[in-house]
């Protein structure tokens, strides 16, 4: 239990690193990756609601940390995301790999959505920013994150089968 507790802090660490310093390098005009969402994905899928929900929270936080957003908000967004996300636990769920990449543009939508609404609430900001957010950001990055994403699944689908012969 406690080497599945530090992989995953040493997941989420790296993802942090890696958004910060190696996506920029990757981006697309300017769209990059969601590291953080798509390693929250794959824990809230694994473990479930209740600790999708703290690891979402506590994530959040230190974007919040982070980021000059306002203190908060990303703990919230993650929150919401990870209790959603966990509510298709892979152990009571089996899906294929095609319904969790609907489902990770989903929680992309979802997650951005509710980004954009705080933000429009809290600094006042025109509602129409959080369509032309949605559109002009979140899409381009959620088929960005799922191309990535579908990295893991390669991994999981093949080469780890490979492996255990």
């Amino acid at each position: 239990m406690m080497a599945q507790i530090t992989q995953w802090i040493l997941v989420f660490a790296a993802s942090l690193i890696l958004q910060t310093s190696f996506v920029p390098v990757i981006a697309i005009a300017g769209i990059k990756p969601d590291l953080l969402l798509v390693v929250l994905f794959f824990f809230c899928i694994r473990y479930g609601v209740m600790p999708g929900i703290f690891v979402g929270f506590f994530m959040g936080l230190g974007v919040d940390l982070y980021s000059p957003s306002l203190l908060g908000q990303n703990a919230l967004v993650a929150m919401a995301t990870g209790a959603f996300l966990g509510l298709f636990n892979e152990r009571m769920m089996r899906t294929d790999p095609l319904i969790k990449m609907a489902l990770m543009f989903v929680a992309f939508i979802l997650h951005d959505s509710l980004f954009l609404i705080v933000q429009v609430a809290k600094l006042g900001d025109p509602v129409s920013t959080i369509f032309g957010g949605l559109l002009l950001h979140t899409l381009p990055r959620a088929i960005y994150s799922i191309a990535v994403a579908a990295l893991w699944f390669a991994w999981d689908m093949l080469v780890k089968p490979l492996a255990r012969k």
